[in-house]
């Protein structure tokens, strides 16, 4: 029994010998992968729920251009959405004119009876009767109208969602590039075009 707890006692140290020896690898290994700083992803998410926000918190006066570009595509697409509903209304009231000149020709014609004539009896059903309103000059535009209006509202809808993507991304990226340790600069040539230039400082050798 004794030699049998030696025995045990003895593989248990040699087991644990390799496993002690590999945590501390491990766990530095781990303490020396390099985190990513916070500020690009909350600048980010400062661009997603206010324009400019991002670029304000990382010091970046872009964010003055981005509050005029998304404010403007917010204020298009709210004004698109108070013309849609003019529109909307406009034609809730000519087809609502329209509808009820058509029933007064309907039951004066008593289109119910047998011998009603046949384009009276057909407008009984609704997809005929909707046609029939539709081929109306007033009621036809105004539904051109809306239509029109319901495109212009899911392009600026698009527009405001790609402006706001491309602000977040923008503020994510200046605020990685604030903490690269260059300098760009750009300036006009002689020629019309646009010179860049990246001042990247390196260390310094030791004497």
């Amino acid at each position: 029994m004794l030699r049998r707890l030696t025995f045990s006692f003895t593989l248990l140290l040699l087991l644990a010998g390799p496993v002690a020896a590999q945590v501390p690898a491990d766990t530095l290994a781990a303490d020396t992968v390099p985190r990513e700083s916070s500020a690009p992803r909350t600048a980010f998410i400062k661009a997603m729920l206010v324009p400019g926000w991002g670029h304000f918190s990382i010091g970046s006066k872009r964010g003055f251009f981005y509050v005029a570009l998304q404010g403007s595509s917010w204020y298009m697409l709210v004004k698109t959405l108070g013309t849609l509903q003019d529109a909307k209304d406009r034609d809730a009231v000519l087809s609502g004119l329209a509808g009820d000149s058509l029933r007064s020709v309907m039951v004066a014609g008593d289109y119910w009876r047998p011998w009603a004539p046949e384009s009276l009896r057909r407008l009984a059903d609704p997809f005929t009767f909707d046609a029939a309103l539709a081929s109306r000059t007033d009621v036809g535009d105004a539904r051109k109208l809306v239509r029109a209006r319901k495109q212009q509202r899911q392009d600026w809808i698009a527009y405001t969602l790609t402006f706001t993507m491309l602000s977040a991304v923008d503020a994510y990226v200046t605020a990685h590039l604030r903490e690269f340790p260059a300098d760009i600069s750009a300036s006009p040539t002689s020629g019309g075009g646009l010179s860049l230039r990246l001042d990247v400082p390196l260390p310094a050798r030791g004497r």
